[in-house]
């Protein structure tokens, strides 16, 4: 039975939790990374990656036997210092792109019990926001459909 988004229930903490740290393991497991680690929802001031959720991990389906599909959507954020250059600022979103191509033929490994089906972009990568020091943040949304059994 498939779940309308009006119905959605969470999943429990302890699930979003483990997934994700099952997520960070992943992501810094990309072999171009351009940072020497991506850290969960928290940017510095200098060049620097994130992995953060968008929103809560939701039940999209639950299954007669006791488990459940569940949505799991997250971002991920590249914080660059462009200057003037055009070419940093594309370089920024081919990077993200390039990570969210990876993703799909790269699934994680969430542990014991839970299945990852796919994970897949939403949205290429595209500027999110300009600070007042130069900086910018630019950001690709993702999602990663996964069963629990």
């Amino acid at each position: 039975m498939a779940i309308t988004n009006e119905t959605r229930a969470l999943v429990s903490s302890e699930e979003e939790q483990k997934i994700s740290r099952s997520m960070m393991i992943w992501i810094n497991q990309y072999p171009s990374l351009p940072v020497s680690i991506v850290d969960f929802e928290q940017l510095r001031v200098d060049t620097c990656m994130a992995l953060s959720t968008i929103q809560a991990t939701a039940i999209v389906q639950r299954y007669i036997t006791g488990g459940h599909r569940g949505e799991y959507q997250f971002k991920i954020i590249y914080r660059v210092l462009p200057g003037i250059s055009n070419d940093a600022r594309l370089k920024a979103d081919e990077v993200l792109n390039a990570i969210g191509d990876w993703a799909v033929n790269n699934l994680p490994s969430l542990g014991e019990n839970l299945r990852v089906i796919k994970v897949e972009p939403t949205t290429r990568s595209s500027l999110f926001m300009i600070y007042e020091n130069g900086s910018e943040d630019h950001q690709i949304l993702m999602r990663m459909i996964y069963e629990v059994i």
